[in-house]
């Protein structure tokens, strides 16, 4: 994965330029540089009243007042935009109160705790950017001709048994590599071929009907929570014609990037040994529903198997339990999220005849969604409302410390019980980003309700846009609504304006997952307030939190000043108060 060796404290008042990575995985550590750039351009909330609200903002500077009578608050810090893409920046601010606050040990600091089964990463997040901007550029003004049939590097209509060679990206965020790996078609369902990594066959024989029985789950949840996976021929991703290249570069021709769809519409979940990925899970990428030829024009790094695919990573030394009953049936949620998504954004979207259009959805939105399949799969499995063996613990390592994620930027800095070293950020984090962003968009969904996640897929944008355009509202308001929320249930406080009540989801329930095991949330680990005024970090396109736990009876002012002299974030302040 990509690295980003940045300070936890910037002295600048500036934040990283977004930056695109390429479509693919693997890789050790790198040191990102690039040009900072200001943020502008964001709206902020208005002002508002009751136990949880928004401050006065002007220019640099938020103040509000903590009513008589109250025993606690937070103050939640929104800072930068919510847009910004595989960066992390810190801005430092400074909390400040009329009266000071004593020390107390009400909330006291702790680390996200080691889950109790490791949690791989992705090989890498759901973002075909690069690949989709290349193959912009290959977009000719030809006169249509029709999708090409699907000529894929398995037979057509397999049956089990059948035995292929796949093509499989191994490494990780930033060194991806194509390898050829033999498989066998181990089992099909309705609309699923589930293919096995040929080393993994016997591991997983005798298990072929809860392989299918987990996919059909996984299918009928997200296509009743997100929308359907298929497409027809005159889908307008199918119209535009694109340069078309022999394995050498050559130009051939002129023909549409996308396969048709399989005539029986069904998928291919390839099942790999996690070592043959690196030691690192799923993924999917949208380079299999293009040809290879025109995937040849783009230069090396991309294979395509000619039909839809998701891959799914296989960890033997969990357990077959495990594997078969949690990480399995998430894992399949979770990336059949990520191809209903490039489906409905790259080639059903109206909007994708146009040439200004490339349909790929930004990162945290993307992860976030099929964070949120996970839940919707292992309820309508088990029954449990929320995914607690994955999904919570993640958000568990995210509440543990808000302040080192940047979650629009889908970056931050996990503890080292979740992969990180606790002082370098990284892209694609498996704790904290994933957590952040399931969090954020579990929240929307509650909101919102179902049309919030049928929205999300089928508006025809992606982005800070397709949250304006599915909710109405500003990315940047549901981002500070968002964080409001999390302090108001970390207090326990009934907000009077429901745009701060979190949910069904209580950050301070138990909750017990499929095997008998119980996760506890502890709710937001904000900053304790020491003397009348304390320092706290907020990362561009995320949040700080400062606790004051112990407020006088006739209550305090309080004020929230960037420390920076020049422009740049987006600040916000507001106050949730017990």
């Amino acid at each position: 994965m990509k690295v980003y060796a940045l300070p936890l404290r910037a002295a600048g008042f500036s934040v990283l330029a977004a930056l695109l990575a390429a479509c693919g995985g693997g890789g050790g550590a790198t040191t990102q540089s690039a040009a900072v750039v200001p943020v502008s351009g964001i709206t902020q909330p208005a002002s508002s009243g009751g136990p949880v609200a928004y401050m006065q903002t002007s220019g640099f500077s938020s103040s509000g007042s903590i009513t008589k009578g109250s025993s606690s608050a937070i103050v939640a810090i929104m800072s930068g935009d919510a847009s910004a893409q595989e960066s992390y920046q810190a801005d430092t601010f400074t909390v400040s109160s009329s009266a000071p606050a004593a020390a107390s040990a009400v909330r006291t600091a702790h680390i996200a705790s080691a889950p109790e089964h490791p949690h791989a990463i992705e090989a890498f997040p759901a973002d075909d950017s690069a690949l989709l901007s290349k193959l912009a550029l290959q977009r000719t003004n030809a006169a249509p001709a029709p999708a090409p049939r699907r000529i894929a590097s398995i037979p057509a209509n397999p049956a089990v048994g059948t035995q292929s060679s796949i093509w499989v990206q191994q490494g990780g965020y930033a060194g991806r590599s194509n390898v050829q790996v033999p498989a066998t078609l181990v089992a099909q369902s309705a609309h699923g071929n589930i293919w096995a990594q040929s080393t993994l066959v016997s591991q997983l024989s005798g298990n072929e009907a809860q392989l299918t029985s987990a996919f059909e789950n996984a299918y009928a949840s997200d296509t009743a929570n997100f929308a359907s996976a298929d497409y027809s021929s005159s889908a307008p991703g199918l119209q535009p014609q694109y340069t078309t290249c022999s394995s050498s570069g050559a130009h051939q021709g002129t023909a549409p990037a996308y396969i048709s769809e399989p005539s029986d519409k069904r998928i291919n979940v390839m099942i790999v040994d996690s070592s043959t990925l690196g030691g690192l899970g799923g993924y999917f990428t949208g380079a299999n529903f293009m040809t290879q030829g025109s995937l040849n024009c783009l230069g090396s790094g991309y294979e395509s198997n000619q039909a839809p695919f998701i891959f799914v990573g296989w960890f033997s030394s969990y357990g077959l339990q495990y594997e078969l009953r949690e990480d399995y049936v998430r894992s399949t949620a979770h990336e059949l999220q990520h191809l209903i998504n490039f489906v409905n954004h790259s080639l059903l979207a109206s909007a994708a005849s146009s040439a200004s259009y490339n349909g790929n959805e930004s990162q945290y939105v993307n992860e976030g969604l099929s964070m949120l399949a996970q839940d919707f799969a292992v309820q309508r499995l088990y029954g449990a409302q929320f995914d607690s063996a994955d999904a919570l613990q993640r958000a568990k390592a995210y509440l543990a410390n808000p302040g080192a994620f940047s979650v629009s930027g889908f970056s931050g800095i996990d503890s080292p019980s979740w992969g990180g070293n606790g002082s370098t950020a990284q892209t694609n984090c498996s704790g904290g980003c994933y957590g952040g962003t399931y969090l954020l968009m579990r929240y929307l969904r509650d909101r919102f309700g179902a049309s919030f996640t049928h929205g999300m897929e089928t508006s025809g944008t992606t982005g800070a846009a397709n949250l304006q355009t599915v909710t109405g509202e500003s990315a940047g308001n549901l981002m500070g609504d968002f964080a409001l929320a999390m302090a108001a249930a970390t207090l326990n406080v009934a907000p009077s304006d429901q745009r701060f009540a979190f949910g069904t989801l209580n950050l301070h329930g138990s909750y017990t997952d499929q095997f008998g095991s119980t996760l506890t949330l502890d709710g937001l680990n904000a900053t304790p307030a020491g003397g009348s005024a304390t320092a706290v970090n907020a990362p561009v396109g995320g949040f700080g939190f400062v606790l004051l736990p112990s407020v006088p009876s006739s209550g305090m002012n309080v004020q929230v000043t960037d420390q920076a002299t020049v422009g740049g974030f987006s600040l916000q302040g507001g106050l949730a108060q017990h």
